[in-house]
């Protein structure tokens, strides 16, 4: 008698397929129209595609991009560098419906449009949170690139509170997270979703050699997508907290010079006096290494920690200042002029990185 072989039941599929079968409908196309008096003006990511003029009788170009549909009645997020230029816009849903687009905001602190379109039973995307997400989980990213729409592309979480050098990103929120699902030119403001196919980031920038992808996607956290969802919803505008001031991680020279136990914190560079920070009593060559009783070890983990709260919102700040530990308490303010985030000039959009 032969022995009995038990076989594992496997799954049709590891649940990638269903995530992406809820999420397709759920993503657009963003056409950005440009008049004929600004065609100097361009969309200067690679991964914003400029199309060759049109045949639409008005002598206009088209820039190309994507977008996720966020409610049943056409509230659609985007980068805001898709829109550079563009005197209108208009929306393609994956059932190949077109409809013109109003803009009802930006974010540009975080580099992040709000459109709305006059429709309703629509697919939308749910909100997941990246926090969930481990590093080296499987995400997937769904965008339109170089003109083949709807295309699902998978990879993994490869790391968080990712910061792109600042002369590359239109954010300065600057608190990416990192994927190598493949991400190419027309995938601004696509989905990077979970395995479930809930949202966690808008696809915005690649660091590129050659400007098409080389394994190195950067995503918008979806706290800070929502945060403009619901800010550009209810004032009008986004309001970002803010502890008027820069900051840069810490490494391990830093920390012996400082007296600091530890190098896994944040160190405080510049404060505005009498600003949030100040008058909370932090001070120069300070490292946070709590805010509440979350460890902070990225300073593009406090700017978007930061950024997701509301001015006037009163946070608790563990600071170690020459070996001795302080609490501090600070209130918000609103950030109004970028003074609390990444360094440096910006340029007018995403770029690749050049070697």
């Amino acid at each position: 008698m032969l022995p009995l072989i038990l076989r594992a039941q496997v799954p049709a599929n590891n649940g990638l397929s269903s995530a992406a079968a809820r999420a397709l409908p759920a993503v657009v196309i963003v056409q950005s129209f440009l008049s004929d008096s600004i065609l100097t003006v361009r969309p200067q990511s690679p991964l914003v595609k400029t199309l060759p003029k049109i045949n639409n009788g008005s002598g206009k170009l088209v820039a190309s991009a994507s977008g996720v549909i966020l409610s049943t009645d056409g509230y659609i997020i985007t980068n805001a560098h898709v829109l550079a230029g563009g005197d209108s816009l208009n929306i393609i849903l994956q059932n190949r419906r077109s409809y013109r687009a109003n803009l009802i905001g930006t974010d540009d602190q975080a580099d992040l449009a709000l459109l709305k379109i006059t429709a309703s039973g629509l697919s939308y995307v749910e909100r997941g949170d990246p926090g969930t997400v481990a590093i080296g989980d499987e995400v997937l990213a769904i965008g339109n690139p170089l003109e083949l729409t709807s295309t699902v592309t998978a990879g993994i979480l490869s790391a968080r509170y990712r910061s792109i050098d600042d002369d590359l990103t239109l954010s300065t929120v600057n608190s990416f997270l990192q994927t190598d699902a493949a991400i190419n030119e027309g995938m601004s403001g696509s989905a990077l979703l979970n395995r479930h196919g809930q949202l966690i980031g808008l696809n915005a920038a690649i660091i590129s050699p050659s400007g098409t992808f080389a394994g190195y996607g950067f995503a918008i956290p979806a706290p800070l997508i929502y945060k403009a969802y619901h800010d550009l919803l209810m004032y009008g505008r986004v309001r970002h907290g803010c502890l008027e001031g820069t900051f840069t991680d810490l490494d391990d020279a830093q920390a012996r010079r400082l007296g600091a136990s530890t190098p896994n914190g944040v160190l405080v560079e510049k404060l505005i006096k009498d600003g949030a920070g100040y008058n909370a009593g932090l001070r120069k060559n300070d490292v946070i290494t709590l805010i509440g009783q979350q460890p902070v070890h990225f300073a593009a983990q406090l700017r978007e920690i930061i950024a997701v709260r509301d001015p006037g919102d009163r946070l608790v700040l563990t600071v170690e200042r020459a070996g001795v530990m302080l609490t501090l308490t600070t209130i918000l303010s609103e950030n109004n002029d970028r003074r609390d985030l990444a360094k440096g000039t910006h340029s007018p959009g995403l770029k690749q990185v050049q070697h």
